[in-house]
C-alpha cells in the first residue's frame, strides 16, 4: 500500500503546501476578500501588480488554478507595460506554479525557466534559489531524479549562502525522498533528520511534522512497525495541534496502513473512519476517496483470512463491504479524473468479483483497470492485473488465455526487474554525484578551516607575544616603581639628616651667640676703660 509521502514545495511565498490543495470557497477566504478591496482602489503601477501576483497564489492555494491564472496574465500584461522586470519574474512563476497544479509540467518547465532568467538578471538571489527548487521539483515528478537531484543541489547551495534556514529544511527534505523513491533509505533518513534537527532549532512544527511522517515512511519500509508508527503519532499530534486537517488526514491513513499490515484490522478501520470524517469536514474529496478505498481494503484482507470452511457468511459480508467502499471511492475518483485511483480501483473490484464467482463482471473491470494502467505506465499495477486474468481464466477453464496472460505478467516482471536495475544504476550515479559533492564541500570546508586554525594560530602568536611585551612592561615598570621608592626614601632620610644637621649647626651658633653676648656683658668696653682712665689721670 502507498504511504503518504510530504513533498516540500518552496513554492508559494504565504506558505509550504502539499501536493493536494483543498478547495475552500473564496469569501470564506480573508485574504482574498482583502486583496480584491485593495485592487480596486490600486493605481495602474507596480503595486498594482503585486496585488495581482498574490491573488494568483491564493487561488493556488484555493485549487482555483483558472482564475489565478488569469489573475497571473492580468500582472505579467501590466508589469510588461510599466517594465517591472521583478513582477514579470514573479507572474512567470505563478503561472509555473499553478500549471505544476494541473500537471502541465512542460508549461510549469517554460514558466519557471523564464521566471529564473529575470531573476538571474536582477541579481535577486531569493528569487533565484526559489525557482531552481521549483524546476527540481517538476524533475521530480516526471521522474527525472537526477535532473532534480541537480537542482535541489544547486538551490541548496544557494540557501546555505543566504543563510535561509527553513528554505534548507525544504531542500534537504525534497532531497531525501529522491532517495526515499530510489530505496536509498540511509541517504534519506540523513537528509530527513538533517532537516528534523534545523526544523526543531527554528521551532517549525510544520516542518517537524512532515520530517516525521517522511522518517515514518521509511522505517514503515523497512518493516520497523514500532519506529513507524511512533513517527505517525508523533506527526499526527502536532498535526492536531496546528489544526492542519490536510496533515491529520494523512497520517491517521498512514496508522491505519500499520494496523492493516499487522493484522489489526479493527484498529486499522478505526483510523482509516477518523480518516475519513476529518476529509468529510474539509470537503477533501481526494481524501475521502483514498479513505473509502483504504476502508474496502480492509475488509477485503480481513475476509481473505477467513476460510469459506471457517465463516463462509462472515467472508462473503465482509467482502460485500469492500464493494460497497470501493465503489464510493471509484465514484470521487471519476469526478476527479484521477486514472491511478480509478486503475487501482478497478483492479481490486475485480478481484473480489472473481472471489464471488462473478466472472463476467470481474473480466469487465480488469479490462478497464489494464488500459488505465497502460495509459499511467504503472507498470507494477499492469502486473498484478495480468495475474489477476491469469487467475480469472485458470478458474474459468481458458486456460490458453491463462497462459498468455502469465507470460505477460512474466514479461512485465523482467520489464520492472531491469527497470530495477537501471534504478540500481541511476542511484550508484546519484551516489557519486553526491559524494562527489559532499567531498567538494568536505574540502572547501577544511580549506575555511585551515585558513581559520592559521589565522587562530596567527593571533595566538600575536597574543603570546604581546602577553610577553605587557609582562616585561609591568616587570619594567616593577623596577623603575621600586628604584623610585628607593630614591624617594633616600631623599627623605637626606632631608631628615639635613633637617638635623640644621638643627645642630643652629644649636651650636646659638650657643656662641649666648656666650659672646655674656662676654660682652661681662667685659667693660674700650669706651668706658678709656673714659675711666682719663678722669683717673686727672686727678
Amino acid at each position: 500500500m502507498r504511504k503518504n509521502k510530504y513533498i516540500f514545495l518552496p513554492i508559494s511565498l504565504l506558505a509550504h503546501w502539499f501536493i493536494g490543495s483543498f478547495v475552500f470557497s473564496q469569501s470564506a477566504n480573508p485574504g482574498i476578500d482583502s486583496l480584491l478591496r485593495i485592487l480596486k482602489i490600486a493605481k495602474k503601477d507596480t503595486n498594482e501588480v503585486n496585488v495581482f501576483n498574490l491573488l494568483a497564489k491564493e487561488m493556488e492555494l484555493t485549487g482555483e488554478y483558472e482564475k489565478g491564472i488569469n489573475y497571473a496574465a492580468q500582472a505579467k500584461r501590466l508589469a510588461q507595460k510599466l517594465n517591472f522586470k521583478k513582477g514579470i519574474a514573479d507572474a512567470c512563476g505563478n503561472f509555473g506554479n499553478l500549471y505544476y497544479r494541473q500537471d502541465n509540467y512542460p508549461e510549469a518547465l517554460n514558466n519557471h525557466f523564464a521566471s529564473l532568467k529575470i531573476y538571474e538578471a536582477l541579481d535577486n538571489k531569493p528569487g533565484i534559489s526559489k525557482r531552481l527548487g521549483n524546476i527540481g521539483i517538476i524533475y521530480y515528478e516526471q521522474g527525472d531524479n537526477p535532473k532534480a537531484l541537480d537542482y535541489y543541489f544547486k538551490a541548496l547551495k544557494m540557501k546555505e549562502a543566504l543563510a535561509d534556514k527553513t528554505g534548507v529544511t525544504i531542500v534537504l527534505g525534497n532531497i531525501g525522498i529522491i532517495y526515499y523513491e530510489q530505496g536509498d533509505y540511509p541517504k534519506a533518513l540523513d537528509c530527513y533528520f538533517k532537516a528534523l534537527k534545523m526544523n526543531e532549532e527554528l521551532g517549525r512544527k510544520t516542518g517537524i511534522s512532515k520530517c516525521l511522517g517522511n522518517i515514518g515512511n521509511i522505517y514503515y519500509e523497512q518493516g520497523d512497525y514500532p519506529k513507524a508508527l511512533d513517527c505517525y503519532l508523533k506527526s499526527l499530534k502536532i498535526k492536531e495541534t496546528l489544526g492542519d486537517k490536510a496533515g491529520i488526514t494523512h497520517q491517521l491513513g498512514n496508522i491505519g496502513n500499520i494496523y492493516q499490515e499487522q493484522g489489526n484490522y479493527p484498529g486499522a478501520l478505526d483510523y482509516y473512519c477518523k480518516a475519513l470524517m476529518v476529509a468529510e469536514e474539509t470537503g477533501s474529496k481526494k481524501g475521502i476517496a483514498k479513505a473509502l478505498y483504504n476502508i474496502g481494503c480492509v475488509y477485503s484482507a480481513e475476509a481473505d483470512k477467513i476460510t469459506a470452511n471457517n465463516n463462509s457468511i462472515k467472508k462473503d459480508s465482509l467482502k460485500q463491504k469492500a464493494l460497497i467502499y470501493y465503489f464510493k471511492a471509484l465514484k470521487i475518483y471519476e469526478e476527479l479524473g484521477e486514472k491511478d485511483g480509478i486503475a487501482s480501483v478497478f483492479g481490486n473490484i475485480g478481484l473480489l468479483y472473481i472471489d464471488t464467482k462473478k466472472y463476467a463482471e470481474a473480466e469487465k473491470f480488469l479490462l478497464n483497470a489494464l488500459k488505465l494502467d497502460k495509459q499511467t505506465g504503472a507498470l507494477l499495477e499492469e502486473m498484478n492485473v495480468e495475474n489477476y486474468f491469469t487467475r480469472l481464466y485458470a478458474q474459468t477453464n481458458r486456460h490458453q488465455l491463462a497462459l498468455e496472460h502469465y507470460k505477460k505478467a512474466m514479461a512485465l516482471k523482467d520489464t520492472l526487474f531491469n527497470a530495477d536495475k537501471d534504478k540500481e544504476i541511476t542511484r550508484k550515479e546519484m551516489s557519486y554525484e553526491f559524494e562527489k559533492k559532499e567531498a567538494a564541500a568536505k574540502a572547501e570546508q577544511e580549506k575555511k578551516d585551515a585558513v581559520q586554525k592559521s589565522e587562530s594560530g596567527r593571533q595566538r602568536v600575536v597574543l603570546i607575544f604581546t602577553s610577553g611585551f605587557l609582562v616585561l612592561v609591568l616587570v619594567f615598570a616593577g623596577f623603575i616603581f621600586r628604584a623610585l621608592s628607593i630614591t624617594r626614601k633616600q631623599k627623605q632620610l637626606i632631608e631628615q639628616q639635613k633637617k638635623i644637621v640644621e638643627e645642630k649647626q643652629k644649636e651650636i651658633l646659638d650657643s656662641i651667640h649666648y656666650a659672646r653676648r655674656i662676654q660682652t656683658a661681662l667685659l667693660p668696653t674700650e669706651k668706658y676703660i678709656d673714659k675711666t682712665l682719663k678722669r683717673l689721670m686727672k686727678k
